[in-house]
């Protein structure tokens, strides 16, 4: 329990290190004693082996001399020698267990107690520290048992050196691994690391500061890459907050200042001339106006960036119907202007239709607003490109510089701040119109020329 709240409250760098040393270790030990056992029982049985080859010879040598009394060996004594191999113990016992012949090389017969059998046999048994492998046979001349006795030593010896190595390379292994480890860890988390710097540095210093990424596209640096495409829109994001709080108040600022000055006015001095009163109350209910539309603006905004769009009230919709009805509303507002649908084909889509009818209407009353004292004409075409419906509103006004194009979606954004706002524009418009679109998965865009006219285009998937 207390290993597990340790090791929880260390860092990851030392989690895999650990980890990955004890993974490392824990095979290292296994195939050592895999080894191990391995080279033990090769050992067993090469002796066995051996000694069953010896056994073999002294048969057929038994069978050749035609022995068959044990009074008999004592002649080949020497022979016996010679054959005997280096920690070797051949050893023959009568039909009663004694010994009737014994050829040693540095084996004492005394390390082994004799024993008859009836088949063969093999054993290991120790003698102080001195591991013997025994091999006893029935003879097949005459009544007896033949008995073969190995040290070894030389394999134990060598065994013994094996384990030594062993242990010296398993401790260099835990070393080199807890190392490996602790550079593979740094490697690893290098760009975990360069995050949480990063987080400190934008803790300190702001949005402005991103993760530096390798050119590798490994994991770690697709994430190094997603953090800071995520702190370019988190950037982008409160930059335009705080613009839109500065321009909401800049808005708000200048019609309650007004509404003020005609009431600070009116309380002074003027709420006795009639005169004075009802200019200062139209002027007030213009500015109170100006504020009412404001909002309903601004809540409208609100609902197109935060809504999710709900499909179960989407309906395919005649996009000529729609824009024929929105004309006609415009051609009787404005008499004084020539609506004209250039192109019509006919197109559907997928998407509410008051959200349709109010995109173009913000549309038709910015060519409206926008206008040209000679040029007062707008047109409206519909079209299928491939698989994409296409509605464009072209109007022949003022137009927008090239350079002031890409700001136009912004909320309170105005190309002609003064006349804008003589003729009541918030500067959200717009940015209304483009949540709305891209909410049913639409793009809106503006081609212009300044003093030649603007072309909206609206694009949707088209439905068959």
């Amino acid at each position: 329990m207390k290993w597990s709240s340790l090791t929880r409250k260390l860092p990851i760098k030392w989690k895999l290190t650990i980890w990955s040393s004890a993974l490392l270790c824990i095979l290292f030990v296994s195939y050592n004693i895999l080894q191990y056992v391995v080279m033990e029982k090769w050992s067993i049985n090469y002796e066995k082996q051996n000694s069953k080859h010896q056994l073999i010879e002294l048969e057929a040598f038994f069978k050749e001399k035609s022995i068959r009394t044990p009074s008999e060996l004592k002649s080949y004594a020497q022979y016996f020698a010679t054959i005997n191999e280096k920690n070797q113990l051949i050893r023959i016992l009568d039909d009663k267990g004694k010994p009737v012949l014994i050829v040693s090389h540095s084996v004492p017969s005394s390390w082994v107690k004799p024993k008859r059998v009836v088949s063969l046999q093999y054993e290991i048994t120790y003698h102080q520290q001195e591991r013997l492998l025994i091999l006893r046979s029935p003879m097949t001349t005459f009544a007896g048992t033949i008995e073969i006795v190995r040290n070894m030593e030389m394999f134990d010896d060598f065994q013994e050196a094996f384990f030594f190595v062993m242990v010296a390379t398993g401790i260099g292994a835990i070393i080199l691994s807890f190392l490996g480890g602790a550079i593979i860890a740094k490697q690893l988390l290098v760009n975990v690391q360069a995050m949480t710097n990063t987080v400190k540095r934008i803790k300190k210093n702001g949005l402005n500061e991103r993760v530096p990424v390798n050119d590798t596209n490994d994991e770690l640096a697709q994430l190094g890459k997603l953090f800071n495409d995520l702190m370019d829109d988190l950037e982008q994001s409160f930059l335009q907050q705080k613009q839109f709080v500065e321009d909401a108040s800049h808005e708000l600022r200048t019609p309650l200042t007004i509404i003020k000055g005609h009431l600070t006015m009116l309380n002074r001095w003027g709420k006795n001339d009639p005169n004075v009163l009802n200019k200062s109350l139209q002027s007030s209910l213009k500015e109170v106006e100006r504020l009412n539309q404001l909002v309903h603006e601004l809540l409208e905004l609100s609902r197109a960036e935060s809504e999710s769009p709900d499909t179960t009230e989407w309906e395919t919709v005649d996009v000529s119907m729609v824009i024929d009805q929105v004309i006609r509303n415009f051609e009787n507002v404005y008499t004084d202007y020539k609506f004209r649908k250039i192109r019509s084909e006919s197109l559907y889509i997928n998407m509410v239709a008051r959200h349709l009818e109010q995109v173009l209407v913000i549309l038709l009353d910015n060519a409206v607003k926008y206008g040209q004292e000679n040029q007062k004409e707008v047109h409206v075409s519909t079209y299928r490109m491939q698989n994409v419906a296409k509605i464009e509103v072209k109007d022949f006004g003022i137009g927008i510089p090239q350079e002031e194009i890409p700001y136009v979606f912004h909320r309170f954004y105005r190309v002609d701040k003064a006349r804008s706002r003589k003729q009541g524009g918030n500067g959200l418009g717009l940015a209304i119109a483009k949540r709305l679109v891209e909410k049913y998965g639409g793009t809106i865009s503006i081609e212009s020329k300044e003093g030649q006219g603007t072309t909206v285009i609206l694009t949707f998937p088209v439905v068959r």
